[in-house]
Formats: structure tokens, sequence, C-alpha cells
């Protein structure tokens, strides 16, 4: 692709070091010009080969084997040109615009600019800062005014003229011992090479200078490197994926996706991943959806190809483990993951048991019985894994179905919204274990249904027996009683509801009390009965301060029950002193006194 052609389409890219004469440029952002755009200023960039000084770019170039087996490397841009152009005042860019690069100080450049439509007018001046300029112009597709250097070769002019192709291409060579090089371009009706800054500044390249090129060099600030637990996707950034439900037989992954420090794939050195306590290794390729077979050893090496995934198994599935993985490269450590391995489930041990109430299913209804239970390993340990189901043999009228409403996991999780819904999702919370929930059948009672696991690693299958878990209907009696029988002023009393079904059951967890239905003689609630209240194993608790004294009754009403009110009695005195117990009190310190006066006369008369 020709500079003129690349002039006119507006290059915003930047280019990389790599062999000769390699370049790396990050330019400050730059609106894009519209593609043959000649209106622009610019100032554009290319790699020269170090020998010869020509152009190292193929036709329609850019980063193909042909460029890069000579040193040439492109970054695209955002309009898919091969160069950065700096400075375009046709788009905005303001003078000092400045764009950023490494290259080898033994390599050369190929510098162009262009002064767009004020060429009849305007001198056009290049100049270099620890470097020097040298060479033809080799924009010569149409006739150009002759070059002008300085004395020193730092600066070079080309005239103002009419040409519609008025641009000027030079090479670049850095100083000798020089750490650094900064190249501008200048256009003014006054500017020239013995003084550049007279015109309006195009741009400038400001360019560190290198011994050698770091293209094998493994850039952590522009790669990515993170844990992933399956080849689903390619990851985007370095965080890594939860883990919170990987279960045994599954692998762990990490992908890489390796840059050097000039922003291009990371092709050469080598990784190095090792894991400890038997873990198993074997690298492959990170594309979505990319098979890698297990490893067979706890090392494992690779050359960078860009983009990299190392696959890690546990040495034994059936138990829980760990292991640490760490990876090089060539000798630096650019990542370490300690990782657990999951043991398959040996045993499904029910944690929690709750009832709900009859014909309830669990789709829809927060009224549904559940259970909370959890997968346990070889150690007792709680593991993740996949849902339990229902065992259709053990269904019995009261608890004819069930599903898993959220698996067992190791990290804290809500609940399903489906089946298991809002009303309780909230008496649940987030947690580690599974949530069971049951449809209620018509019949009110207990049940003792099942659930089961298959482990995918031996196939065996897991049961567990849910017992005694309820179904029970609404609530239809209930008693209250109070923690004492007498209280003193400004004691806080105990109140307690328990709610019973039409069989006598304990109602389910799901009864509401009912805002309004407690009231207390003597005394108030410290908290009052909220509209979503609940019934917890049959009963409901709350709490009074007890204000006066005399003998009072707390009653409770619960609308839709057969019992219509019930009452609790209690005495509560102010714990003032009585006339009676002062009196009392005056004749037993008279007694004591004479007590003590008949003992002295006694021991007077001796």
């Amino acid at each position: 692709m020709s500079i003129k052609t690349l002039r006119k389409r507006i290059a915003l890219v930047a280019v990389s070091a790599l062999g000769a004469g390699l370049m790396s440029v990050v330019a400050a952002p730059v609106a894009n010009a519209a593609a043959g755009d000649t209106a622009a200023d610019t100032l554009a960039i290319q790699i020269a080969n170090s020998t010869t000084g020509a152009v190292v770019q193929t036709a329609g170039g850019g980063d193909t084997a042909a460029d890069r087996s000579v040193g040439f490397l492109a970054v695209t841009s955002a309009n898919g040109t091969d160069q950065v152009a700096v400075g375009s005042t046709a788009v905005g860019v303001k003078a000092g615009t400045t764009g950023t690069g490494v290259m080898l100080a033994t390599g050369k450049l190929q510098v162009s600019a262009s002064n767009g439509t004020t060429q009849a007018t305007d001198v056009l001046v290049i100049s270099v800062s620890g470097g020097t300029l040298s060479g033809a112009n080799s924009e010569a597709a149409t006739a150009q005014p002759a070059l002008t250097y300085n004395s020193s070769a730092t600066a070079v002019s080309m005239a103002a003229n009419a040409n519609s192709n008025n641009s000027m291409s030079v090479t670049v060579t850095p100083n000798a011992g020089a750490t650094s090089m900064s190249v501008s371009a200048w256009k003014g009706a006054n500017a020239t090479a013995a003084a550049p800054s007279l015109g309006t500044l195009l741009g400038t390249w400001s360019i560190t200078l290198t011994s050698a090129a770091a293209t094998n060099t493994y850039s952590p600030s522009l790669s990515l490197l993170a844990l992933a637990t399956s080849t689903a996707a390619q990851i985007t950034t370095n965080v890594d994926a939860s883990t919170a439900s990987i279960s045994a037989g599954n692998p762990y992954y990490i992908q890489v996706i390796g840059k050097n420090p000039y922003n291009q794939a990371l092709t050469g050195g080598t990784y190095v991943a090792t894991a400890t306590n038997g873990a198993l290794l074997n690298w492959g390729d990170s594309a979505a959806n990319a098979v890698i077979v297990a490893g067979t050893l706890s090392v494992a090496t690779k050359t960078p190809d860009g983009t990299d995934q190392l696959r890690i198994d546990p040495a034994s599935s059936l138990t829980t483990s760990t292991t640490t993985v760490t990876i090089t490269h060539d000798g630096n450590v650019i990542s370490t993951k300690t990782l657990t391995f999951y043991g398959e489930a040996k045993k499904i041990v029910i944690e929690k048991v709750v009832p709900g109430t009859i014909t309830t299913a669990i789709a829809g209804n927060g009224a549904t019985a559940y259970a909370i239970y959890s997968y346990r390993d070889s150690a007792d340990g709680k593991v993740p894994g996949a849902a339990a189901t229902f065992v259709a043999s053990s269904a019995t009228s009261t608890v004819p179905t069930g599903g898993s409403a959220r698996n067992p996991s190791r990290s804290s999780t809500a609940a399903a919204g489906n089946p298991l819904l809002a009303a309780v999702a909230t008496l649940v919370g987030p947690g580690q274990d599974g949530v069971f929930a049951f449809t209620c059948g018509a019949t009110p009672g207990k049940a003792s249904p099942s659930i089961a696991h298959t482990n995918a690693i031996t196939g065996a299958t897991l049961t567990a027996e849910v017992k005694d878990l309820g179904c029970y209907g609404p609530i239809a009696t209930y008693t209250v009683s109070m923690d004492k029988a007498s209280y003193a002023v400004g004691d806080i009393a105990t109140i307690t509801i328990e709610g019973k079904d039409a069989a006598g059951n304990p109602v389910s967890d799901a009864q509401l009390v009912g805002a309004g239905t407690i009231s207390v003689g003597g005394g108030d609630l410290t908290v009052a009965v909220g509209a979503t209240d609940v019934f917890t194993a049959g009963k409901a608790t709350y709490k009074a301060q007890i204000k006066t004294a005399g003998k009072f009754n707390t009653v409770v009403s619960i609308a839709g029950s057969v019992t219509t009110s019930a009452t609790a009695t209690y005495t509560v005195t102010d714990g003032a002193i009585s006339n009676a117990e002062v009196l009392a009190s005056i004749v037993k310190l008279i007694a004591a006194i004479n007590k003590q006066i008949r003992a002295l006369q006694k021991s007077l008369r001796r």
C-alpha cells in the first residue's frame, strides 16, 4: 500500500518493533478522517529496512508473513489501515499531538508528511532530534520540488507547490548511542529546514530506542490470563471464572492470551506449567470449544501461539484435593493459582426440613414444603454437585412430587425464582447447601419422601430420606400463653401463639399471623405484628412491655380460624410498699429492740 493511498485514507495505526528496524507506536486518541480525504495534514511513519532504507511493506501491506520476515509488524487502526497519521487538522487534531513508540536503535524509519489544502502556499518541513534524515523524496508519483536539508541533516524542507500529491518521505536513522528520538512535521509560509518552528506543528512521534527487541517477552499489562471452568468461550478480562458449582470429574482451565510489550501476539519463548499434589496438566488451543484431553504429567510445556489454554485435572476425582499451578514464560512466573478439586459425593445429608401447606404446588407458590440438603465426600466435607431429583417411588398423597430449587455449591447463592419463589427464597436466604422444594397434596400430615443424586464419575446413585416432612392445612385452632403468671411494671413479657390445623398438626411456616391480631392488657407490643409475619414450627413469639399494675389479659384473634380468640391472664404489680407492710416492719423492729434490751438487762444483773 503506497504512502499516497495511506494518506488519502488518513491512517491511524501504531507500528511495533520487531527485528531490524521494528517500531512500536501507540498514538494519542485521534478521530479518523473519511477514506480518500485529501485535505488532511499528516505525519505518517513506516518501518524501513535497516540495511537498504527501503520501506518494508508488501502490496496491500500490513501484518503478513512476508512483512514479518523482514522485520515489519503493523497494528491496524479502526479504519483498517496500516499507519498512524498524527496531527491531521482535517479531523480536528490540535497542534502538538504526539504518537509514542519503541524501535531498535539499529533500525531506520521512513517518515511521510503532507500539508493538504495549503500546499500551494506552505513549505513542508520534517525535523528530528536524536537522529538524522536522508534520502531523496520517495513520493515521486507526481513531480515534487527538490528537498533542502540543513547542515546537520536534522531537518529537511520542501517548497510550496501546487501539485496534487504534495508530500515527502525521507529516511530517519537514530544517532549512535541515542536512547530516544523525536520526529516532527511542520508547515507554513515561513517554515525552513533551519527554523522549522516558524511553521505550524502537524504532529510528533516520540520514540524510545532499545538495543534489543522485546518481541518474545511476556507483557502482564497487555496480556490476559484467567481461570476458566470450560472451553466454551475465550476470556476477555483477567477475572477468574466462578468455581462455586464445579463438581467432581470436571477439570479447570487457565487461558492465556499472551502479548509482548508491543501489544502483539506472543509467539516466542516457552510456557512451562507445573502442578502440586499430582494434578495433571496439558496445553491446548484457547479457541472457543477447543478440545483438550487430560494430561498425564504434572508438568507441561508449550511454545506460545498468542492464544493458549492449560487444562488441569486432579490426581483423583474420588476425593477432595487441592493443587497449586504455576506458569512461567522463559523462567519468569506469570501466574500462580491454588485450585480445589471436589471429590464425588458419598452421601446426601438433610440439613433442615420445613413444612408446607396442603394443595400447594412448588411452581409459583411460596407456601411449599422444602428441605435444605448437602452432598458430603468420603471425608464428610461438603462438595458441590448437580441438582438432586425426586424419587418417584416415595410419592404419597401428602407429598406427591418435588424438585430442586438450588444445587449445592461452594459459594453463597440465592434460591432460584422457580420453583422456589420469592417468599420461600427469603425464608431460606443465601447459602451453599441445596434447597429441594416439595408439592403438598390434599392430604394433611407427614410423609418421608426421598431425593436422589447420581455421581458423574462412578455412576453410583445416592438417596436420602426427608423424614417427617409436614404438609399441613391452614390454621384452625390456636392458643396463647405468657412466660409468667405475674409481672412487675417495666417487665418484658413473652407471648407465644401456637397454631394448629384441623387435624391437630402444627401450621406450616408459610401461615401468616396477621397484622393487628394481638392486644396486650396493661402494656404494648415492643414490635407490632407485621403483615408478612409467619409461624415457625407452628409457633409465633412476640415481646410486650408491661406498663400498668393490675390484673390483665392478652387477647389474640386470627381471622379465618375455628378459634375466634384466645386469652392469657396475668397479674401486674407496681412495686409500691403498702401501709400494712410498713406496720408489719415496724412491729418486727420493735420486737427486735425489746429482745436486745432484755438481753442487756440480764447481763447487768450478773
